[in-house]
């Protein structure tokens, strides 16, 4: 009678699904561990031109600055107000030059760091709350004459207030990962040899118009159409769509734009609320004429397209 071969021994259930539940820890172990040790931003040369502390006042009223960092009746620069988020509550720092709470101590390479590529001088990524995602294009230049006009202010050595974020939000390690799907820092590199391209820079890099008026997924990451619109920005109200085509459609004019980046009025005669009153008072309405006729001919060029 022939012997039959032994079976060969099973690999008990448990064992197998251990193998893989030890399998997956690893590859997400690796995936954190890339994600940690990953560089943000990318090298830039080092700015070379000098700067100007009265230009970059200008600055501070037109990217936004003063409006954002600085509390109704308290010091300059000093830290901002609540911004009231799907994802938590955002405060902007204190960016007076205090050396112990501010930007005293920063070096133009610190603060490069921080304006254009969104990284803190102790290399932790800043939440897209700073428009960092539009400064990216600004150039050397105003990036020097920011620097000294905010090393010019009045030192405020006071704390800034800490965020106030649920969880998973306030975890600043999934900024990484949120960067690499939805962000980028390299510059739009925009010609502003003409009045459209100053358009385009004023309203796509200093102003940093689409951080209000470009709708964004449930993640926070800008969507098409560029500056079509968001239902819902902080303080809960809405930004309406400014491409030319909207704007067209309610008959607004290059003329209509100008004076109202100036002085808040609408076409129809009643004026701006929400806080287009603070981005007018503190910022655009410190524009010259020049500017604001080419922010308007910019937004009047536009049709509904991506970034």
């Amino acid at each position: 009678m022939a012997c039959r071969s032994p079976m060969p021994p099973q690999e008990h259930p448990m064992s197998r699904r251990l193998k893989w539940f030890i399998a997956f820890d690893l590859i997400v172990i690796g995936i954190l561990l890339i994600v940690y040790f990953a560089p943000l931003g990318e090298q830039r040369p080092a700015i070379s031109t000098a700067g100007d502390a009265l230009l970059g006042q200008e600055l501070l009223h037109s990217a936004g600055c003063i409006a954002c960092h600085s509390q109704e009746g308290g010091p300059a620069m000093a830290g901002g107000p609540r911004l009231d988020t799907p994802f938590g509550d955002f405060y902007a720092p204190n960016i007076s030059s205090s050396l112990s709470h501010g930007i005293g101590a920063w070096s133009l390479v610190e603060f490069e760091a921080a304006l254009r590529q969104g990284v803190s001088p102790a290399g932790l990524p800043y939440y897209p709350a700073f428009p960092f995602a539009s400064y990216r294009s600004l150039t050397d230049a105003d990036v020097v004459h920011l620097y000294q006009a905010l090393l010019a202010t009045e030192p405020v050595d006071q704390a800034s207030e800490p965020h106030r974020l649920a969880f998973p939000f306030n975890i600043r390690l999934g900024l990484k990962p949120w960067r690499w799907l939805f962000a980028t820092t390299r510059s739009l590199e925009i010609d502003q040899g003409s009045e459209l391209g100053r358009g385009r820079y004023l309203v796509d890099a200093v102003g940093h118009c689409g951080e209000c008026h470009n709708p964004r997924n449930s993640l926070g990451a800008f969507i098409p159409p560029y500056l079509g619109g968001n239902s819902l920005i902080p303080g809960g109200v809405g930004a309406p769509p400014i491409h030319g085509a909207a704007l067209l459609a309610r008959d607004w004019t290059a003329d209509d734009i100008s004076y109202f980046l100036a002085d808040g009025l609408l076409p129809d005669g009643d004026v701006v609320g929400g806080s287009m009153v603070e981005v007018i008072e503190m910022g655009t309405s410190h524009l010259n004429q020049t500017d604001r006729d080419a922010i308007a001919a910019y937004l009047l060029s536009l049709v509904p397209r991506g970034r």
